[in-house]
């Protein structure tokens, strides 16, 4: 994993291992994608990274604490993300036996406390250069972009039932739905009896669905090529897409009670409650619940007043890519154990 990086300054050099299962460094997953640059960071800090070594200082388990193979000996770090207030109770075996738990944000650390862990430390996920500013100008058609598909906390169907309601077959709007090689959303009579009338690209000529996986330079412009990000989640343990949106300048409606970067969402914050999870074989206690007529106003809104939100998101972003540089928040939560070792 070492070969081709450049290093960077760093005194102390440690071995650490990379504990996950081999099927999660696929980077089309979120605990892949985010894998990939821990290890790249950390590279670049000049630390040597290896999978699941049982030699190394330290492992650094990045996965759901049900797949942990923990090796005798080892200093362990637990590092899970997670989306609901509830941390399963089948983990806290494995959990217990950690020297330390790290968690991606702020609001997943209090969620480990409130549910009974000690020593837990926050290691937030970063942004990549590649996600470069971009101010969107106003043009004949205002795009708007979903990202998520087919996860139900996406709250893909949502995004659709707005859109449609909002500007029907107008050309003037459109909406692309980027899914993970599946779509579930679908068009209904109404949102009460949801009775299928079809899929939306079918009935809509304003409606796109990508299921095409994408590398990251289409995706990035794939988000380039679109003016307003829409992405009223449930909750996320940490939320790539939305930091990905607000990086590369986009103005961005997203749920924000559960994000590190909340206060960079600023006035397209999207309304959400606590409630019982709806998903509870997956997530067990709460999660946030979008406001669907505030998504409906927010999107109107975005789209009414696209020219200042555009100015506005834009120029927030060179600080996005400062405060959440991979290589400084991956040198911060490592500094005390490269002093230990």
């Amino acid at each position: 994993m070492t070969a081709g990086v450049k290093l960077v300054d760093q005194k102390i050099n440690m071995n650490i291992s990379l504990g996950m299962p081999r099927l999660g460094l696929n980077p089309a997953t979120g605990y892949g994608y985010a894998a990939q640059h821990i290890v790249n960071s950390l590279q670049l800090l000049g630390h040597t990274v290896n999978w699941s070594d049982p030699k190394a200082d330290v492992q650094l388990n990045f996965t759901q604490p049900s797949n942990y193979k923990l090796h005798r000996g080892q200093y362990q770090i637990a590092y899970t993300p997670w989306e609901s207030t509830v941390i399963p109770e089948r983990w806290r075996e494995k959990l217990t036996l950690c020297d330390e738990i790290w968690a991606t944000s702020d609001w997943c650390a209090n969620v480990f406390t409130d549910n009974g862990y000690k020593n837990v430390k926050v290691y937030s996920h970063g942004i990549e250069d590649i996600w470069t500013p971009k101010q969107r100008l106003e043009s004949d058609t205002i795009k708007f972009l979903h990202v998520g598909e087919p996860a139900p906390r996406k709250a893909g169907q949502m995004v659709v039932d707005a859109f449609v309601e909002l500007y029907g077959n107008n050309p003037k709007y459109s909406l692309t739905i980027k899914a993970h090689k599946s779509n579930t959303t679908r068009i209904y009579d109404n949102r009460v009896d949801k009775n299928i009338i079809g899929v939306p690209g079918d009935l809509y000529s304003n409606i796109k669905l990508i299921t095409d996986e994408l590398n990251d330079k289409a995706l990035v412009k794939l988000y380039h090529d679109h003016d307003i990000l829409v992405y009223p989640s449930y909750g996320e343990g940490f939320g790539f897409i939305p930091l990905q949106g607000l990086a590369s300048g986009m103005p961005t409606i997203s749920t924000y009670d559960w994000a590190q970067y909340k206060d960079y969402i600023g006035p397209l914050k999207l309304k959400s409650n606590l409630i019982d999870s709806p998903w509870e074989y997956a997530h067990e206690g709460q999660v946030f619940e979008p406001e669907y007529q505030h998504l409906v106003k927010v999107m109107a809104d975005a789209a009414s007043n696209f020219k200042a939100y555009s100015g506005y998101y834009f120029n927030q972003s060179t600080k996005i890519h400062k405060e959440y540089d991979w290589v400084e928040l991956t040198k911060n939560a490592f500094s005390h154990l490269a002093e230990k070792f």
